[in-house]
């Protein structure tokens, strides 16, 4: 695979308005599909990030265009339209047309080519097949030998499928927006989004599941107290119910029964609640410090949530 195929980018963003801005986004833009226009007018813009994990991209298009794969890759892409219409055939000539308020769900490597009507709108994400096959492991259990086989179109319209959706936009912004520090919340969205895909996307066939006992109170102050140990540490939703001893979904399901709030919830609430007894002592450093100890890095979104937890701004506290 030349460097000119594909190459991971915190982020980008293009704006095209002619065909030789599109023959130039082909040839050295690093993307994983080639574009062109159905017509003779031109206008596509897409802005996002992408690495070898995820990616997750924003497109609108007023003219409309086709978009063919330049390489190979074992991924799973996944792209909510809001307006216009994606039709994609694959190697096998079979066609599948997702519209406003729905969702494609589709293996790159099966993908032969897609067209985008004139006013076209998505948010579209990339995930490994690797990872969902390790989420889905973590979900159900290790009996989970395959890949469940996923409904290709579908609407969105449950809770679950919004959420996927939600997470997809909140990691968009993000990634766009990153700068060089290391942010601990982005990798959990990451995680949570594969949790998400797996136990929310209509399947034509399940995985093998497990069968969870129902989980004691003695699994979840395990998991409490590994939070608590590595608060300061990036962890995953699967390290945690590791350290349980539950699976992931069995994670999920004691919090919510016993404590209340989801295991992502209740880490974020003590990050919050270590950033605040930070403020309450004058020790010198700067609020954005403080966050960023506790893995709080998009200062926008930290204050939002400090504000739904304590009900006042960081600098009120400080104050």
């Amino acid at each position: 695979m030349r460097e000119s195929d594909w190459r991971p980018q915190p982020a980008f963003h293009h704006a095209v308005t002619d065909n030789g801005q599109l023959d130039s986004i082909n040839a050295g833009g690093g993307l994983a599909v080639s574009f062109a226009s159905p017509g003779k007018s031109v206008h596509l813009s897409f802005e996002g990030s992408q690495s070898k994990t995820l990616s997750v991209w924003r497109t609108e298009s007023r003219s409309g265009f086709m978009t063919k794969p330049k390489m190979e890759a074992e991924l799973v892409t996944i792209r909510f339209v809001d307006r216009g219409a994606m039709v994609q055939f694959d190697r096998k000539g079979r066609d599948r047309i997702a519209g406003p308020s729905q969702a494609i769900l589709t293996s790159f490597d099966a993908m032969r080519i897609g067209q985008a009507t004139p006013g076209f709108c998505a948010i579209s994400a990339t995930v490994g097949r690797d990872a969902v096959m390790a989420a889905c492991r973590a979900m159900f259990g290790p009996d989970s030998a395959t890949v469940p086989v996923f409904e290709s179109v579908v609407d969105v319209q449950t809770p679950g499928l919004l959420s996927v959706r939600a997470t997809i936009e909140s990691l968009q912004k993000r990634l766009v927006a990153a700068n060089d520090d290391f942010d601990m919340i982005t990798p959990l969205l990451q995680e949570v989004l594969l949790y998400q895909l797996v136990g929310n996307w209509p399947l034509l066939g399940r995985p093998n599941t497990e069968r969870t006992p129902d989980p004691t109170g003695r699994a979840v102050r395990r998991a409490i107290d590994f939070i608590e140990g590595n608060l300061q540490r990036a962890v995953t939703l699967r390290d945690i119910a590791q350290a349980a001893g539950l699976s992931v979904r069995g994670l999920q399901s004691a919090f919510k029964r016993r404590i209340g709030c989801s295991p992502i919830q209740y880490l974020i609430a003590r990050r919050l609640d270590r950033v605040h007894a930070d403020l309450l002592v004058d020790d010198g450093d700067t609020i954005s410090a403080s966050a960023r100890r506790w893995g709080f890095i998009h200062m926008s979104d930290f204050s939002a949530r400090y504000r739904a937890r304590f009900g006042c701004l960081p600098r009120e506290t400080r104050r």
